[in-house]
Protein backbone atom coordinates (compact mmCIF):
# COMPACT_ATOMS: atom_id res chain seq x y z
CA UNK A 1 0.00 0.00 0.00
CA UNK A 2 1.01 3.48 -1.01
CA UNK A 3 1.69 6.18 1.88
CA UNK A 4 1.87 9.02 -0.86
CA UNK A 5 -1.54 11.15 -0.34
CA UNK A 6 -3.32 11.80 -3.67
CA UNK A 7 -4.98 15.14 -2.01
CA UNK A 8 -3.68 18.56 -2.34
CA UNK A 9 -3.30 20.28 1.18
CA UNK A 10 -5.33 23.38 0.78
CA UNK A 11 -3.98 26.45 1.76
CA UNK A 12 -4.86 27.82 5.34
CA UNK A 13 -6.11 31.28 5.52
CA UNK A 14 -3.81 34.36 6.26
CA UNK A 15 -1.02 31.56 6.07
CA UNK A 16 -0.25 29.75 3.18
CA UNK A 17 0.66 31.38 0.05
CA UNK A 18 -1.82 30.86 -3.08
CA UNK A 19 0.83 30.73 -5.62
CA UNK A 20 -0.24 28.40 -8.12
CA UNK A 21 -2.98 27.90 -10.87
CA UNK A 22 -2.94 24.60 -9.11
CA UNK A 23 -4.13 25.81 -5.50
CA UNK A 24 -6.35 27.73 -7.52
CA UNK A 25 -7.94 25.61 -8.86
CA UNK A 26 -7.94 23.14 -6.00
CA UNK A 27 -9.51 26.14 -3.86
CA UNK A 28 -11.90 27.34 -6.37
CA UNK A 29 -13.28 23.61 -6.70
CA UNK A 30 -14.34 23.56 -2.82
CA UNK A 31 -16.13 27.05 -3.52
CA UNK A 32 -18.21 26.94 -6.90
CA UNK A 33 -21.40 25.26 -6.38
CA UNK A 34 -22.23 21.91 -7.73
CA UNK A 35 -24.29 21.77 -9.79
CA UNK A 36 -23.37 24.89 -11.61
CA UNK A 37 -24.70 27.97 -11.19
CA UNK A 38 -23.88 31.14 -12.80
CA UNK A 39 -21.85 32.88 -10.30
CA UNK A 40 -18.56 34.87 -9.72
CA UNK A 41 -16.29 34.09 -6.84
CA UNK A 42 -13.52 36.60 -6.18
CA UNK A 43 -11.00 35.35 -3.67
CA UNK A 44 -9.23 37.74 -2.27
CA UNK A 45 -5.15 37.80 -1.51
CA UNK A 46 -3.10 39.73 1.17
CA UNK A 47 0.21 41.22 -0.10
CA UNK A 48 1.69 37.79 0.37
CA UNK A 49 -0.80 35.93 -1.75
CA UNK A 50 -2.32 34.66 1.47
CA UNK A 51 -5.96 34.23 1.52
CA UNK A 52 -7.97 36.94 3.63
CA UNK A 53 -11.35 36.38 2.16
CA UNK A 54 -14.28 35.12 -0.58
CA UNK A 55 -16.82 37.60 -2.47
CA UNK A 56 -19.24 35.42 -3.70
CA UNK A 57 -21.84 36.20 -6.07
CA UNK A 58 -24.92 34.50 -7.97
CA UNK A 59 -26.68 35.25 -10.47
CA UNK A 60 -23.75 37.50 -12.46
CA UNK A 61 -25.66 36.44 -16.08
CA UNK A 62 -24.39 39.33 -18.03
CA UNK A 63 -20.79 39.12 -18.88
CA UNK A 64 -20.30 42.33 -17.76
CA UNK A 65 -21.63 41.98 -14.64
CA UNK A 66 -17.63 40.34 -13.38
CA UNK A 67 -17.30 44.59 -13.81
CA UNK A 68 -20.19 45.02 -10.61
CA UNK A 69 -18.40 42.66 -8.67
CA UNK A 70 -14.77 43.93 -8.98
CA UNK A 71 -16.62 47.58 -7.99
CA UNK A 72 -17.43 46.37 -4.98
CA UNK A 73 -13.93 44.85 -4.61
CA UNK A 74 -12.13 47.93 -4.66
CA UNK A 75 -14.83 49.68 -2.83
CA UNK A 76 -13.84 48.01 0.18
CA UNK A 77 -10.79 49.82 0.66
CA UNK A 78 -8.78 47.83 2.67
CA UNK A 79 -5.08 48.15 2.46
CA UNK A 80 -4.49 44.23 3.13
CA UNK A 81 -5.95 43.31 -0.69
CA UNK A 82 -2.57 43.07 -3.09
CA UNK A 83 -4.47 40.49 -5.29
CA UNK A 84 -7.23 38.88 -6.26
CA UNK A 85 -8.55 35.65 -8.38
CA UNK A 86 -11.67 35.82 -10.10
CA UNK A 87 -13.83 32.64 -11.35
CA UNK A 88 -16.88 33.45 -13.45
CA UNK A 89 -18.99 30.22 -13.98
CA UNK A 90 -20.83 30.19 -16.83
CA UNK A 91 -23.40 27.33 -17.49
CA UNK A 92 -22.80 26.10 -20.60
CA UNK A 93 -25.14 26.49 -23.66
CA UNK A 94 -24.79 24.08 -26.65
CA UNK A 95 -22.54 24.71 -29.68
CA UNK A 96 -21.34 28.27 -27.98
CA UNK A 97 -17.92 28.65 -26.37
CA UNK A 98 -17.66 29.73 -22.74
CA UNK A 99 -15.49 32.14 -23.64
CA UNK A 100 -17.22 35.06 -25.06
CA UNK A 101 -15.45 36.83 -28.04
CA UNK A 102 -14.94 40.07 -25.73
CA UNK A 103 -13.65 38.50 -22.45
CA UNK A 104 -9.96 39.52 -23.96
CA UNK A 105 -11.19 43.40 -23.61
CA UNK A 106 -12.84 42.24 -20.11
CA UNK A 107 -9.25 41.32 -18.85
CA UNK A 108 -7.55 44.00 -20.19
CA UNK A 109 -10.54 46.34 -18.15
CA UNK A 110 -10.40 43.95 -15.07
CA UNK A 111 -6.92 44.31 -14.75
CA UNK A 112 -6.74 48.10 -15.31
CA UNK A 113 -9.39 48.83 -12.88
CA UNK A 114 -7.65 46.60 -9.95
CA UNK A 115 -4.69 48.15 -11.12
CA UNK A 116 -5.84 51.60 -10.69
CA UNK A 117 -7.08 50.31 -7.23
CA UNK A 118 -3.89 49.07 -6.30
CA UNK A 119 -4.64 45.30 -6.75
CA UNK A 120 -3.35 42.68 -8.96
CA UNK A 121 -5.23 40.27 -10.85
CA UNK A 122 -3.73 37.46 -10.91
CA UNK A 123 -5.97 34.96 -13.29
CA UNK A 124 -9.60 35.15 -13.94
CA UNK A 125 -10.94 31.53 -14.86
CA UNK A 126 -14.40 30.89 -16.46
CA UNK A 127 -16.01 27.92 -15.75
CA UNK A 128 -18.23 26.08 -18.24
CA UNK A 129 -17.90 23.04 -19.94
CA UNK A 130 -14.35 23.51 -19.12
CA UNK A 131 -12.24 25.77 -17.19
CA UNK A 132 -10.29 28.83 -19.55
CA UNK A 133 -8.10 31.57 -19.07
CA UNK A 134 -9.36 34.88 -21.23
CA UNK A 135 -5.60 36.00 -20.11
CA UNK A 136 -4.23 32.93 -23.03
CA UNK A 137 -6.31 34.50 -25.63
CA UNK A 138 -4.20 37.99 -24.97
CA UNK A 139 -1.12 36.12 -25.37
CA UNK A 140 -0.51 37.63 -21.38
CA UNK A 141 2.03 35.12 -19.47
CA UNK A 142 0.52 34.09 -16.23
CA UNK A 143 1.46 36.07 -13.53
CA UNK A 144 1.88 33.71 -10.41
Amino acid sequence: MSSKCSLQRLPRAGVDRIDSELIARSMLDLMVSDPLRTETIVLLLDHERRGIGVLAVTGTIPFDAIFDVLDVVTALDLDEIGSVIVATVRLPVPGVDDLDERDVDRWLECSSMLDDAGIELLEWFVIGRRTQCPRDLVGEAPRW
